[in-house]
């Protein structure tokens, strides 16, 4: 079992410097749960508050059920990878996925099997007698990983263990990190200001900023459901657009103006009682590139923009076509067909479903607003 629950954790470095404010969290047994957000967020610091490497100022942590504020970090029963992998240079593989056990006072013959089991199911057999130098730099992290699990922990913790490792290596180990979980069964949670890892590995994402949980859930709730336009620009590759507009109603129902442009608003998405109390207001429109559409030159279709490509990105199976309209940047993603008779001149328009807006001043989606 290895469930944590924060209850009202606020974590403040001397000098009222807040790393941690306001947390409550239940990550549930078995869970891969996912800590996201820009560098400096508090992310990590509620990796060592678990860990116990960081003293807790306010609230209590429990693992397991049991309240863990005041235990000594090697009573916790967690183990903890870090980015730098930390393994002992002059030790080999054996020796270092060996040497927690050793310290436990660990039979040798218990320490030999736990090992190899480790070695087979990490594929690292044939690197036992190499010592890290010999090794790339997914080995060592393979490594890291195993010095974790030859102990059987409640919980894994993993700090960024990708961020050195090269964009090739990083997506096999992201897949071997996802299928360990499902081999070990056991909770882990994850720390990255990468939104692909956290997309692809998590069974729940936590989006956090300046210490707080800005949004929970799974990862294609938070995709299409951002609560506010932080989540919305932080998930998703490439980011989301976003436009100033004026909401609006004429004969046909509820618009999102832009200059000439009148894209429609479904009320079967909006609530009509929020589109009437924003009605002759500045909100901010949000759509992700693939669902911005080309439209016919000759379309004199009112929900449009004229634009202008400054470049054509082909990634293979799509290209990423970043366009400009009146000195804003935006980003479409195409079928490569669909690129093939496009000029300098584009007129896009957007899925009408697939609008997003948000408050100016309070950034939240109009989809989540309180109840007043």
């Amino acid at each position: 079992m290895g469930g944590i629950i924060f209850k009202q954790i606020n974590k403040v470095y001397p000098g009222n410097i807040v790393a941690v404010r306001d947390f409550n969290l239940e990550i549930k047994d078995k869970e891969f749960l996912v800590l996201v957000g820009p560098s400096g967020c508090g992310k990590s610091t509620v990796l060592r508050l678990i860990a116990g490497l960081e003293e807790i100022t306010s609230g209590d942590l429990y693992l397991d059920g049991r309240l863990i504020n005041s235990i000594a970090p090697k009573d916790r029963d967690i183990a903890m990878v870090f980015q730098t992998y930390a393994l002992y240079p002059h030790m080999t593989v054996y020796k270092n996925l060996a040497y927690a056990l050793s310290l436990r006072k660990v039979s040798k013959d218990e320490i030999d099997k736990k090992v190899r089991e480790t070695a087979r199911m990490l594929e690292m057999e044939e690197l036992l007698d190499r010592k890290p130098k010999a090794l790339s730099g997914g080995q060592r992290q393979r490594v890291a990983l195993g010095r974790a699990m030859v102990r059987d922990p409640k919980a894994f913790l993993l700090d960024e263990p990708l961020s050195n490792l090269d964009a090739k290596l990083r997506a096999s180990t992201r897949t071997e990190i996802t299928k360990l979980h499902k081999k070990l069964g056991t909770t882990f949670v994850y720390v990255t200001h990468d939104q692909t890892e956290a997309m692809t590995m998590a069974d729940r994402i936590v989006v956090m900023k300046d210490g707080r949980i800005h949004q929970i859930g799974k990862p294609q709730e938070l995709y299409n459901a951002p609560i506010n336009q932080f989540v919305a620009g932080f998930i998703g590759s490439p980011q989301m657009n976003f436009l100033e507009v004026v909401i609006g109603k004429n004969d046909n129902g509820y618009f999102a103006g832009l200059d000439q442009a009148e894209f429609p608003l479904s009320d079967q998405i909006f609530d009509p009682e929020v589109l009437d109390r924003y009605l002759g207001k500045t909100v901010n429109l949000g759509v992700r590139s693939e669902d911005v559409i080309a439209v016919e030159q000759a379309d004199q279709r009112k929900d449009a923009l004229d634009t202008i490509v400054e470049v054509y990105e082909p990634m293979g199976a799509e290209i990423l076509v970043y366009i400009d309209y009146l000195g804003r940047k935006l980003i479409a993603r195409f079928e490569p067909d669909e690129t093939d008779n496009m000029n300098e001149d584009l007129k896009i328009s957007f899925k009408p479903n697939k609008i997003h807006l948000f408050d100016m001043e309070t950034e939240i989606s109009l989809l989540h607003l309180p109840d007043n």
